[in-house]
C-alpha cells in the first residue's frame, strides 16, 4: 500500500476516520516504512491487533493515510486499570493542519487529560501549539528525554553460574515496578497488559526462582524499565537483559530505541557500551489537562537523587 500526502496547496476536508479492527493490520506496512519515527503508534497498533484493548485509533482519511492517532475509547476511561495515554504521529511530509484536524475531529479534545508518554520533539512542539491554542488545556508536564538507538549490539554475555534467562510475565508486574521511580505514573499500568500479550522482555532468575534483573518493550515502543536488584549488581546483569532484549528487537524492526535521562549517567554508559548512539532529538514526555481540573501530583518529578541513579 501507498501513502499519497497532502500537500499544503490542496484543499483538505476535515475530519476523522476511526479504524475498524479489521482494517488495523493494513495500517501498520504503512507505518512500518516510517520507523523508527512512527515507532510510537506502531507498537500500540501492534498490541491492538494482538488484543490490546481499550484504545481506538483515527487517522485524519482512509486508505491514504497522513496523520494517525492512538486514543483512549470509552471503554478505557471508564476503567481505573487503564493506562489514560495517546499516542500521535504524522508524516513528516504533511502539512500542520491535517494533524490539527484529526485532533480537532477525533472526540480527543473531549478528554479531560491528555497524557503523551512519548513524541520526538518536532512532533511534541505542533501538538503543544493545537493544544494550548484551543485554550481549553493547559501543559502540566514536559519532560525531555534523549533517545538513543541501536541497530546492531555487543556480543551477549554469558549469565554468571547459577542465574537464567527468561521472559517477563504478567505476574511479574509488582516486582518490575520495584525498579522504576515513576511507577505511579499513569501509563505504567500498561505494563502488566503487554506482557500478558506477549511483548518483548528479558529476565534473569537466580538459583531459587527469583527474579532479580529485568528489561522489557512497554507500550510506547521503547526498550526500558531495566533494573537489577542491588545486591545483584556488579555481574553484568543490566548489560546482560540489555543486549538481551536489544538483538530481540533489532531481530524484529532493524532497531531498538531507548529513552535515558541526562543525569542517569550509569545508563548512558551501559547503553553507548553495547551499541547505542544518541539520536538528534528527544522524546518528550507531556501531559495535558483541561484547565478547570486540579493538577496531578503524582506528575512532579521527583529529584535525581529520589530517582535512584548511582
Amino acid at each position: 500500500m501507498t501513502c499519497s500526502r497532502i500537500h499544503s496547496h490542496q484543499i483538505y476536508t476535515k475530519m476523522a476516520v476511526q479504524v475498524l479492527p479489521k482494517d488495523l493490520p493494513t495500517l501498520l506496512p504503512v507505518l512500518k516504512k516510517h520507523l523508527p519515527g512512527s515507532q510510537g503508534v506502531f507498537m500500540p497498533i501492534s498490541l491492538i491487533t494482538r488484543g490490546l484493548t481499550g484504545y481506538d485509533v483515527y487517522v485524519d482519511r482512509w486508505p491514504d493515510v497522513s496523520a494517525v492517532l492512538v486514543k483512549i475509547s470509552e471503554e478505557g476511561l471508564n476503567d481505573t486499570n487503564h493506562e489514560k495515554v495517546t499516542h500521535i504521529y504524522k508524516f513528516e511530509d504533511a502539512d500542520d493542519i491535517v494533524l490539527k484536524n484529526l485532533l480537532d475531529n477525533s472526540g480527543l479534545l473531549n478528554q479531560p487529560i491528555i497524557g503523551i508518554p512519548g513524541a520526538l520533539l518536532n512532533l511534541s512542539v505542533i501538538i503543544k501549539d493545537i493544544l494550548l491554542r484551543k485554550e481549553i488545556f493547559v501543559e502540566e508536564v514536559s519532560n525531555a528525554v534523549p533517545l538513543y538507538c541501536c541497530t546492531s549490539t555487543t556480543q551477549l554475555p554469558e549469565l554468571p553460574k547459577g542465574y537464567s534467562a527468561r521472559c517477563l510475565r504478567r505476574e511479574d508486574y509488582d516486582t518490575i515496578l520495584t525498579g522504576v521511580w515513576y511507577k505511579d505514573v499513569d501509563y505504567v499500568k500498561s505494563v502488566k497488559r503487554v506482557l500478558a500479550l506477549g511483548a518483548l522482555s528479558v529476565g534473569v532468575e537466580d538459583s531459587s526462582g527469583q527474579l532479580i534483573a529485568w528489561t522489557l518493550q512497554h507500550v510506547t515502543g521503547l526498550l526500558g524499565m531495566t533494573f537489577v536488584i542491588p545486591e545483584h549488581r556488579n555481574q553484568k546483569l543490566g548489560k546482560y537483559v540489555t543486549v538481551a532484549l536489544a538483538q530481540k528487537m533489532i531481530a524484529q524492526d532493524g532497531f531498538c530505541l531507548a529513552g535515558i535521562e541526562e543525569g542517569n549517567s550509569v545508563s548512558v554508559k551501559l547503553h553507548e557500551e553495547v551499541g547505542f548512539t544518541k539520536m538528534d532529538q528527544p522524546l518528550v514526555f507531556s501531559s495535558f489537562r483541561q484547565r478547570d481540573l486540579e493538577p496531578d501530583i503524582n506528575l512532579k518529578m521527583p529529584s535525581p537523587s529520589d530517582k535512584g541513579w548511582k
